[in-house]
């Protein structure tokens, strides 16, 4: 079995102080904000879905034991984490290795996107695809992935956009466990259309379809406009989704941070356009991920002393105004 995260709930609010004695005795590789126990091995394919006549790049990042760290009889949860507009998987390469190190194998795709052609209901059929391909690959005793793969345990994350995709997806699928969306947009094609097929919206009108838990991290400058139009405007932001949303859910305002903050470093031009945060990009990246790596441990692999860490940790910096939280 995973190691647990902490012995109890003093041990998770000293760690979260900076603390650390001798009654928690779990290391500090297995807490949330740090590297697990586990080793990360890499696949890569380029998929092709012939029936839509789509095709995509994969990249799964998945656990390998290291020392006396055992793989589970039944395999471990998996995650998809969608990317943003425009954007690429590796560039929330860091996510995953976090999430890998911790016993998720984490699936990120990059989706075929243009300024020309954005899809949302075909990109959320895409991340269906992505789904069941990471499933179909457990299943073969030559892959990478054989048997390590708990098809009971799924879980969907994503930035911008990319979020946005991973509740759309949820409405209608009910493998989906928990969710974790960084700074979501609701928003579809703009001035360009506003066609309902292209751009369902999500929020308000989908959210009572989706019963799995939800995280939504968001960027306070998210809805500052930088070039012409905010990144994430106020009416399709990660609020929207969160004032929608059935419970439990947790919204988490990154105060100073801006939208662009969450992808790794080499985003380029397309986050530039977005206001840029007052605040680190490591601190935002750093903190997004620690969050939604308790989120899931607690959510997907059982581990109900991550969300006490979680509380523990939001609760600190919400008393540092850092963050600002909302719950149901």
């Amino acid at each position: 079995m995973k190691q647990r995260v902490v012995g109890a709930m003093a041990c998770g609010l000293a760690v979260v102080a900076g603390l650390w004695f001798a009654g928690c005795a779990t290391p500090v590789s297995s807490l949330p904000d740090q590297r697990g126990p586990f080793s990360i091995g890499e696949y890569r394919e380029h998929l092709v879905d012939a029936s839509r006549g789509r095709e995509m790049d994969l990249l799964v990042l998945y656990p390998v034991p290291a020392g006396d760290v055992e793989l589970p009889r039944d395999g471990f949860p998996l995650i998809v984490f969608n990317h943003g507009f425009l954007l690429r998987g590796d560039l929330y390469r860091s996510y995953g290795e976090g999430l890998a190190s911790h016993g998720f194998v984490v699936a990120l795709p990059t989706y075929a996107m243009s300024f020309a052609g954005v899809n949302h209901t075909e990109l959320a059929a895409d991340e269906r695809f992505v789904i069941d391909r990471c499933l179909a690959l457990d299943g073969v005793p030559s892959s990478a992935l054989s048997g390590l793969v708990d098809e009971s345990r799924i879980g969907a994350a994503g930035h911008s956009l990319g979020g946005k995709l991973a509740l759309l997806e949820a409405t209608t699928d009910d493998r989906i466990a928990a969710i974790v969306a960084l700074d979501p947009v609701d928003g579809g094609g703009g001035p360009v259309s506003d066609d309902p097929i292209l751009y369902p919206s999500v929020a308000p009108e989908r959210m009572r379809e989706i019963r799995a838990p939800l995280l939504l991290v968001g960027a306070e400058l998210g809805g500052v406009a930088w070039f012409l139009i905010p990144c994430a405007p106020a009416a399709d932001n990660y609020q929207r989704f969160f004032e929608a949303a059935t419970s439990p859910a947790i919204e988490v305002t990154q105060m100073g941070a801006g939208h662009g903050q969450y992808a790794d470093p080499g985003a380029g031009a397309m986050l530039a356009a977005c206001a840029p945060g007052t605040v680190s990009d490591e601190w935002v990246r750093a903190s997004a991920a620690s969050y939604t790596t308790a989120f899931f441990l607690g959510h997907l692999a059982g581990d109900a002393e991550a969300l006490v860490w979680l509380d523990a940790r939001l609760a600190d910096e919400e008393a540092r105004g850092l963050v600002l939280v909302r719950r149901k």
